[in-house]
């Protein structure tokens, strides 16, 4: 039977598609018309033209699945969107797992993320039995993924078979419409100003996430959640493996948070107006990119036994994909983009 995926052709989708398809499975992947479906060239992938907030076509692509991977959400760190959020992250959600408990599907991997097990210090970094502590950023995308999770362990309840995973920062190649690979292209071109002067988070492999749900699909525990993290860095430290990496100088400047608050303020609030335009800086992504959210991927390793990949390796992998799709090129000067 086929895999029924949402949300194929991001960046965790489209490596989880290309996994499953080298393994032989049929893949069923519901997009949107304007959705690219670079890396996606197989006869083994069947897309189904719809939206997880149209219940009518996940009921089209799901029919005669018995496994399917819910990717699909919406991901932005801005104080706005709070209404989209909830209609994808929430309410998306919730049209997934009421269809899958329709059509008795064996089992439902949720794809959440860090943002809905809280943060927690280098030496002591959160768990999945963590108390959720991210309310007081006030972003609605952390919310959202808060609410979403709860959605799934209602449902699991009523009969449900279903097991959430927590990626935290993901890192790798086939980052088609750039999400983490958008800071490793400003660090190679050399439009990244600086780095906060505190603040961090778990960074981690594409491919040791998808390793992970593949895992989770197979022998997780229904209604159990397992972040799925590789490495705990400061910004600051990892931006320097960027650099490093892709042989550029180190970004040197860290600001305080104070002395980049007036700025995020006003960012902020031209972004309500002109959100499209405020999406990289506002008082959200300031918040968060100060915030301490170091995890612990100890559970996935325990019972998942899902592998530690090498976070410089998924840098490395993240630069030569985008030099050989050119977002970016390497001259005589240094990296530059087309």
């Amino acid at each position: 039977m086929a895999v029924f995926v949402t949300g194929g052709t991001g960046l965790v989708g489209v490596n989880l598609i290309r996994a499953l398809v080298a393994d032989g499975e049929r893949v069923r992947a519901l997009v949107r018309p304007t959705s690219p479906r670079r890396g996606l060239e197989s006869e083994r992938i069947e897309f189904v033209t719809g939206d997880i907030t149209d219940i009518g076509s996940i009921r089209r692509g799901m029919e005669g699945c018995d496994r399917v991977y819910h990717l699909a959400g919406w991901v932005q760190i801005t104080p706005w969107g709070r209404d989209q959020a909830w209609r994808i992250n929430v309410d998306g959600t919730e049209n997934v797992c009421r269809v899958c408990l329709e059509q008795e599907v064996a089992r439902l991997v949720h794809t959440s993320s860090i943002a809905a097990v809280g943060h927690g210090s280098m030496e002591a970094p959160a768990t999945e039995d963590s108390t959720w502590n991210l309310d007081t950023l006030r972003i609605p995308y952390y919310a959202s993924k808060h609410a979403g999770e709860q959605v799934v362990r209602r449902y699991v309840e009523e009969g449900l078979d279903a097991v959430t995973v927590n990626p935290s920062y993901v890192v790798g190649p086939f980052d088609i419409k750039p999400s983490g690979g958008r800071v490793i292209i400003r660090v190679l071109t050399g439009n990244l100003p600086g780095f906060p002067a505190r603040g961090g988070i778990g960074f981690v492999d594409v491919r040791e996430v998808v390793e992970g749900m593949r895992a989770g699909m197979e022998r997780g525990r229904t209604g159990s959640r397992y972040i799925l993290s590789g490495q705990n860095m400061t910004y600051r430290d990892y931006l320097h493996l960027v650099a490093r990496i892709g042989g550029v100088e180190l970004p040197r400047r860290s600001a305080p948070y104070w002395l980049v608050w007036p700025a995020a303020f006003l960012a902020t609030a031209a972004g309500c107006i002109l959100p499209s335009f405020f999406t990289d800086f506002n008082l959200s992504v300031l918040r968060s990119g100060f915030c301490e959210h170091y995890v612990s991927a100890e559970k996935s390793r325990r019972e998942l036994g899902v592998a530690h990949w090498p976070i410089d390796g998924a840098i490395a992998s993240a630069i030569a994909w985008f030099d050989e799709w050119n977002y970016v090129r390497r001259t005589t000067g240094g990296w530059c983009t087309p």
